[in-house]
């Protein structure tokens, strides 16, 4: 094969290079993505594990405990638990150990139930009933009952195989008559636990750092878990997460916790990195064929395409002379040398006659805007440029942004826009009706238009003409509005600076007549000329909109802000008189502010409310920033500050009925002892809950009452009394309205959902 000459090499190499570095750059964020995804997939899958199996142990435990506080809260219970038991109470025995196999159900499978008396002295279990021993009773006394919880999940150092839930009783009371211990297996755990792959082993520890149960008996990984546990337990106080254990040993692994918010139990279990790696081969594999076959696919097209494009530069060796070409080490140097030699000869002597006249006449025309140049120096300056030298009228046409905050573009565009629309404008008008356009200032761009004919209409519909045509290719090009003031007619281009002066002067009317304006000066002097002044602020609708936002009412204000707006920008003609009153609505914002005790907002660059006003161009401008940067955050401020104070005193009120509903409650004496007035009680009440104070307390009573004739003996015109009726026959009759039934009824329908102890 014919050997490929250096210039071949030249654009074969690097098309290979870069198709090298995209293919390992796209493979390897590839990678790198899909092992974070499996990692993530992993964690995630062992995070639901634990809760699931926290959330399967919890139920049985929960419901075993709240059975068992129903149950010691029974009046039966308490009486007989302070007495005796002989044989002569053998039914109170059945029924004690019925109830306690029943409630130990509810546990996982083998849990037992011990009750103790210790007035009684007496014990009853999975063996019948039993006298307590000497050594027992110190045992449950010295161990149990100083414990600091009444209700307690316990694991002793010298019973292995059992957790234990201690209940001492009553429950409310500092004196305590009996206990409750309930025996719980750890191998009934297992049963209620998923099966684990053996490198993920399942811990569980109690709140002080304990093991309490765990599936792997391997004592290193046991001591490896304890070393760390006291950081999770004491430290880490989410319910759930990730904790990395760094150890010296190869293989690094992480430790996926739970927390539990029923007893402080820690549930724990591990992910060794060799889990990740081994779930990542098939994609390694995958990752690293894939560039192979992406490589060469990519050696074949640069091959080829390197061919195709070293044609050209074949056909331009032929026109190179052979000594020359010894002069260079390569082809491409010397076709690329004799190339560049050529064009910057060209280019330079081009690049400093053309700068040199468009500088001078930048020069020329911004002397003429700020009035330094005399009439025999416009006349001899209009013959050097060779620029239009008879003309009926000139017009100054002067071009503003309309705003460029909700564009793609920040502040520090706007010199390259401008001066991006500066060459649109000289090359949209024509030749022989404009003088160069020039950029004045940060904010404006200038033009001086030459009109040969009389016709002042024809002027003006000209002049549309050619704004329009600007203003949409603006827009099609930047994205963006722009706005034109035109001065009045002038004969004399002395006049340029006051023309200049007029044109800006037009463009502050577009508080009036919004974004994308062309303004004639003349069309709008008699408004800025005017010497009657007819200045209007609606500070009636201000007022309204300062107290819709103390009151906390969002859709009033917002609506009576957008009618307060709408009047501002309607009754002022004139636009001085227009930017006078809405930074007086803007001052009356700040001190408004001040007295709620808000802070005075800060604008992007550290501008003040006043300085972002003062720059905005147009009417919807203005609109947007006050409602949307100053008013409807004050609004919700406003609202979160009182829904807060309105939930606070709504919560004194429901405290107050669910403590005292049996006494004389009114909502006058608890406005009395809240010091609000009753009204404002009565609306915050209803606002909350949906209904009034009277209602809520009715239903309140009416649910005790329920709870009473299904828990207890006491009698329907002792639950009235209590309840504050006048007498038992209204009771009933407000009972039946709510339940359809009579209290009498209603007992006899749910007598057997309860035991209840009556005492002979």
């Amino acid at each position: 094969m014919k050997q490929k000459p250096k210039y071949f090499y030249r654009i074969f190499l690097p098309f290979v290079l870069a198709g090298t570095l995209v293919v390992i750059l796209f493979n390897g964020f590839a990678y790198f993505f899909t092992k974070a995804s499996f990692e993530e997939k992993i964690i995630l899958e062992k995070q639901e594990n634990v809760v699931q199996i926290m959330n399967t142990l919890e139920q049985k435990m929960q419901t075993l405990d709240y059975s068992l506080n129903s149950y010691v809260h029974d009046s039966s219970f308490k009486q007989y638990i302070k007495e005796p038991l002989t044989v002569k109470n053998f039914d109170i025995y059945q029924a004690i150990d019925k109830q306690l196999n029943y409630i130990s159900s509810f546990g996982p499978s083998q849990t037992t139930i011990e009750l103790v008396s210790l007035q009684g002295n007496w014990k009853i279990n999975q063996y019948g009933l039993k006298t307590v021993t000497k050594t027992e009773m110190d045992y449950i006394v010295s161990n149990y009952m100083s414990l600091p919880h009444p209700s307690t999940w316990l694991k002793e150092e010298n019973v292995e195989n059992e957790i234990k839930l201690i209940k001492q009783t009553p429950y409310y009371q500092s004196t305590k008559n009996g206990v409750l211990i309930v025996h719980i297996p750890l191998k009934s755990l297992s049963s209620l636990i998923y099966n684990q792959a053996e490198s993920n082993p399942v811990y569980i520890y109690n709140q002080d750092g304990i093991l309490i149960y765990q599936n792997d008996a391997e004592p290193q990984e046991k001591e490896i878990k304890h070393n760390i546990i006291s950081d999770l337990v004491n430290h880490h106080q989410g319910q759930a997460g990730i904790y990395p254990v760094d150890t010296q040993q190869k293989d690094q692994y992480k430790l996926v916790y739970s927390k539990s918010g029923y007893n402080g139990w820690l549930y724990v279990t591990k992910i060794k990195d060799s889990e990740f790696t081994e779930a990542m081969k098939p994609t390694i594999i995958g990752t690293v064929l894939m560039s192979v076959f992406m490589l060469s696919v990519t050696i074949i097209i640069g091959y080829v395409s390197s061919d195709y494009f070293s044609k050209p530069i074949r056909e331009l060796q032929k026109f190179i002379p052979k000594m020359q070409k010894n002069d260079y080490k390569d082809e491409f140097e010397l076709i690329g040398s004799s190339i560049r030699e050529v064009i910057n000869k060209n280019q330079s002597l081009e690049n400093v006659i053309t700068s040199q006249h468009e500088q001078l006449k930048t020069l020329f025309m911004l002397n003429l805007f700020h009035g330094r140049m005399n009439e025999q120096e416009i006349k001899e300056q209009l013959q050097d440029f060779k620029f239009q030298q008879k003309w009926e009228s000139l017009y100054v046409l002067a071009i503003q942004f309309d705003h460029l905050e909700n564009n793609n573009y920040s502040r520090k565009d706007k010199d390259v826009l401008l001066f991006s629309i500066n060459q649109l404008v000289s090359d949209i008008i024509s030749k022989d009706e404009q003088l160069s356009p020039a950029v004045i200032d940060s904010r404006t761009q200038a033009t001086i238009l030459l009109c040969q004919n009389e016709d002042t209409d024809q002027h003006i519909l000209v002049i549309n003409n050619y704004m329009e045509r600007i203003q949409k290719v603006v827009k099609e090009i930047f994205n963006l509005t722009v706005s034109v003031g035109i001065s009045s007619p002038y004969k004399d281009l002395g006049d340029s600076k006051l023309a200049l002066q007029q044109g800006i002067e037009a463009l502050k009317y577009r508080l009036k007549v919004g974004k994308e304006s062309i303004i004639f000066y003349e069309s709008v002097s008699a408004i800025f000329n005017s010497n009657e002044i007819k200045t209007y602020f609606p500070k009636i609708l201000e007022n309204q909109l300062f107290d819709s936002i103390k009151l906390g009412e969002n859709k009033k204000a917002k609506e009576t802000l957008h009618q307060l707006l709408a009047d501002l920008f309607k009754n002022n003609h004139n636009p001085h008189e227009l930017e006078v009153n809405i930074m007086r609505f803007i001052n009356d914002l700040v001190s408004f502010m001040h007295v709620l005790g808000m802070n005075t907002l800060i604008i992007e660059d550290h501008k003040t409310l006043y300085n972002a006003i003062s720059e905005m161009k147009t009417s919807e401008e203005i609109e947007m920033f006050v409602k949307h940067k100053i008013v409807y955050p004050m609004i919700n401020a406003i609202t979160e500050r009182t829904d807060y104070q309105y939930k606070t005193i709504s919560d004194k009120i429901v405290h107050i009925i669910q403590n005292e509903f049996d006494t004389e409650l009114s909502l006058e004496n608890i406005a009395a002892r809240l010091h609000y007035n009753k009204n404002y009680l009565s609306s915050i009440f209803k606002k909350e809950f949906n209904q009034s104070f009277s209602e809520y307390l009715a239903l309140y009573r009416y649910d005790m009452a329920k709870k009473w004739l299904k828990e207890t003996d006491m009698s329907v015109k002792k639950i009235s009394e209590k309840l504050q009726y006048n007498n038992s026959q209204n009771f009933i009759r407000s009972f039946r309205k709510y339940e359809g039934i009579t209290p009498g009824k209603y007992r006899e329908l749910h007598c057997g959902e309860t035991l209840v102890y009556k005492k002979s």
